[in-house]
């Protein structure tokens, strides 16, 4: 009886060296490979998100220590003198710049108003242009103005300002003006300096005085409002 035949691919797995061992070196060699891609492929995204992470906290910090904030203004004084109309009102407001890195110019003239309600009581000039204030300071805007009174031809404004004053407590609005304001930010080393368009900026104060014409206690002190 003959030996029993056996196949050629079994022969060729089962003969070492042979052509199937070769294709499963190649198999495992191709999956170590994809294997090492993939590993560089997510430490080169971890390491770039976390690069991204890292700038983008770095700006947002430099964009909060650089952003410019509007300056605080609050009422130090105001007082009227004289007969009214003819008499004077003399008014005192704080500036602060609140900015650690950022000085503020005022190239423009300042303008200075004063309402009641609606009706003009006196205008003016209130401080010289051309000025810097630096950062972190409080300056000073004060000026005198020529009470005119509500013009005579409105009777009905006339005799409700004469009858709060009288009263005791009559309320008025100071309205100042900055016809040009500019940001300027300066680095850590003071070697970059950074310059802002120039802004508009309006402020608006309000006033109580009594009797006499002093500021009441309640309005001294009171933050004002500013527009920019």
């Amino acid at each position: 009886m003959p030996p029993p035949q056996t196949s050629t691919a079994a022969a060729a797995v089962d003969v070492p060296g042979g052509g199937g061992g070769r294709s499963r070196a190649r198999r495992i060699a191709h999956r170590t490979r994809d294997s090492c891609v993939s590993v560089l492929c997510s430490t080169l995204c971890s390491v770039l998100l976390a690069v991204i992470l890292v700038a983008g906290v770095a700006l947002f910090v430099a964009w909060l220590s650089l952003r410019p904030h509007r300056p605080r203004f609050a009422l130090a004084s105001f007082s009227l003198s004289g007969p009214v109309p003819g008499g004077k009102a003399a008014f005192n407001v704080s500036d602060r710049n609140p900015n650690r890195h950022i000085g503020i110019y005022y190239d423009g003239a300042t303008r200075a108003s004063l309402r009641f309600y609606d009706a003009l009581v006196a205008s003016g000039p209130a401080f010289p242009a051309g000025w810097y204030q630096p950062n972190m300071t409080t300056v000073s805007v004060a000026g005198v103005l020529d009470v005119l009174g509500p013009t005579p031809a409105d009777p009905a404004a006339w005799h409700s300002f004469s009858a709060a004053l009288q009263a005791g407590r009559l309320a008025l609005r100071l309205e100042l003006t900055f016809t040009g304001v500019r940001f300027r930010v300066t680095s850590v080393f003071q070697q970059l300096q950074l310059r802002g368009g120039r802004q508009r900026m309006h402020v608006k104060c309000d006033v109580v005085v009594g009797a006499d014409g002093k500021l009441l206690r309640d309005s001294l002190g009171a933050p004002c409002d500013r527009y920019l």
